[in-house]
């Protein structure tokens, strides 16, 4: 099961979603926002939703490198990008609130 302590996989979805201004049904976009990608991977490194493999699995991704590849460009953003930053810790801040 995707949990650690009150943090799921969907609070996760719901939390980028509110901070990009998405509805819910729109989530999908997720998947092809590069930016909302890589801040899905740094969050789910964060809270231990599994593997690098089942991770790639769940957003068919094609292979392990190309998700570990995903994974060291959303480091990368993390540590150049203000905006992206700023999003993270936007997001960090709503799932603390429990929105």
């Amino acid at each position: 099961m995707l949990k650690l302590n009150t943090i799921d996989y969907n609070k996760i979805i719901d939390a980028i979603c509110y901070v990009k201004g998405m509805g819910r049904h729109e989530s999908l976009k997720i998947s092809k926002n590069r930016e909302c990608r890589y801040v899905l991977f740094l969050l789910l490194k964060k809270y231990k939703f599994g593997d690098v493999e089942s991770i790639y699995k769940k957003f068919l991704i094609l292979n392990k490198r190309t998700a570990n590849y995903g994974f060291k460009k959303a480091e990368e953003q993390f540590f150049i990008n203000k905006e992206f930053r700023e999003m993270y810790f936007e997001i960090e801040r709503v799932l603390g609130e429990g929105k």
